[in-house]
């Protein structure tokens, strides 16, 4: 059942009415949002007893974000008896909104009947569903555990232009949903879950989750990455208020308005670009003397009239009051730092590997995941694909083919050879 959409005027009417609400506050260009909209579609239908569950797009009523101070979105909030009780902003896993809710609501109960499958693939990214395509394809009993929606931070992507087959390239959200649905096209199993803990090493590999336990003869890791942060003071504390880590996501906040972002690579030249046809200016602050991002990305930001460049600089400090009103960025070379003025700083310097689940359980190497072009791990019969392996270039099309792979090696490992 999916979640009833609704303006701000049949707010304050539900509000009133005294019922037990929950309210998305959300807009079409917001990547989270998109990529929410599966698991509070759940939500609704888990909770249709005892919970009013609905959607305000923040983008058709001018002034509703400051009415209804929204700072960040998705942003959930939740109503009873005709008061705010509390609110998730841009939950990052359908489990957060369940243990959000659990306070107030009535718990639900989590039954699993300890079926083993042959394989289950924990991160629903690019490597994840095409080793959850080709496990299906080739007859294993196959289950994927996601935590939010297919396609890790590829679904955050605006557009792709180097995966194959797509010759006007194609959005990252847009990808992934095909993904999944040609995965399950040939009977794989998605579950929205988040994974508490796993134990690899026993016979069969046991998964605990947000949603019970689950058991499988072999198990391919797709966790992928997170962003990396600055690590200055007051950085988290400002994440909403100025610091955000996507220009897809949070870029329309700062539309006519200046923005600084960090980092030199790909990531952030996309992000720079995106931003560009959005704001007033974007500042781009990179420790080196020139950009890292391939040269793609070069010719349009230096042609770009509102891109600015800040050379061999790093950001020391975050200027602020109850918003972020400009950095602090020092030479690198002269050692001289300077104020530069701005209105939100979208941080892009790298991410790091989801490899928390496993430590003390598989090798690591600066935080990934040990494991070669075959994707086996430490441990037979476990896998790692995509971005959280180690590797040297990591795209969508090399997580692919390290979905394909783990397939292959775990069929080899199943029959015995």
């Amino acid at each position: 059942m999916a979640a009833m959409n609704i303006n701000e005027q049949q707010l304050h009417e539900l509000v009133a009415s005294k019922k037990t609400i929950l309210v998305d506050f959300w807009a079409p260009w917001c990547g989270d949002c998109r990529r929410i909209e599966k698991a509070y579609d759940q939500i609704a239908d888990e909770y249709a007893d005892v919970l009013t569950v609905v959607k305000l797009n923040v983008d058709e009523m001018e002034g509703v974000r400051e009415r209804e101070n929204i700072r960040r979105i998705p942003t959930l909030r939740l109503y009873q008896n005709g008061e705010a009780l509390g609110q998730i902003v841009e939950p990052p896993a359908k489990a957060d909104i369940d243990e959000f809710l659990s306070g107030i609501l009535p718990a639900k109960q989590h039954e699993t009947d300890g079926y083993v499958y042959d394989m289950v693939i924990i991160g629903g990214g690019p490597g994840g569903y095409t080793a959850a395509l080709y496990a299906a394809r080739a007859g294993l009993d196959t289950l994927v555990l996601e935590r939010l929606s297919a396609g890790g931070q590829m679904a955050l992507t605006h557009q792709i232009d180097n995966y194959p087959g797509f010759a006007e390239g194609v959005g990252g959200y847009e990808l992934a949903q095909q993904m999944q649905q040609q995965a399950e096209r040939f009977g794989a199993k998605t579950q929205n879950a988040a994974v508490r803990s796993v134990n690899l090493k026993g016979s069969p590999k046991t998964i605990e989750t947000s949603e019970g336990t689950f058991f499988a003869r072999t198990v391919v890791l797709a966790t992928g990455a997170n962003p990396r942060e600055l690590g200055l003071p007051n950085e988290k504390d400002l994440l909403g208020r100025g610091v955000a880590y996507c220009a897809a996501c949070d870029g329309m906040f700062y539309k006519g308005k200046t923005v600084v972002v960090v980092g030199g690579g790909n990531s952030a030249a996309a992000d720079a670009l995106l931003l560009s046809r959005i704001v007033k200016k974007v500042i781009i602050v990179h420790r080196r003397d020139t950009l890292r991002a391939t040269k793609i990305y070069h010719e349009p930001l230096m042609q770009a009239e509102n891109v600015e460049f800040r050379w061999n600089s790093v950001v020391t400090e975050l200027l602020h009051d109850e918003q972020v009103t400009g950095v602090r960025i020092k030479d690198v070379k002269t050692g001289g730092e300077r104020e530069v003025l701005c209105d939100g700083v979208f941080v892009s310097i790298g991410r790091k590997p989801a490899t928390e689940l496993v430590e003390g359980q598989l090798e690591l190497e600066n935080g990934n995941i040990v494991a070669g072009e075959t994707t086996e791990t430490s441990i037979p019969g476990v896998y790692a694909v995509g971005d959280v392996r180690t590797k040297l270039l990591r795209q969508v099309v090399t997580a692919v083919a390290d979905g394909a792979m783990a397939v292959h090696m775990a069929e080899e490992y199943l029959a015995g050879i």
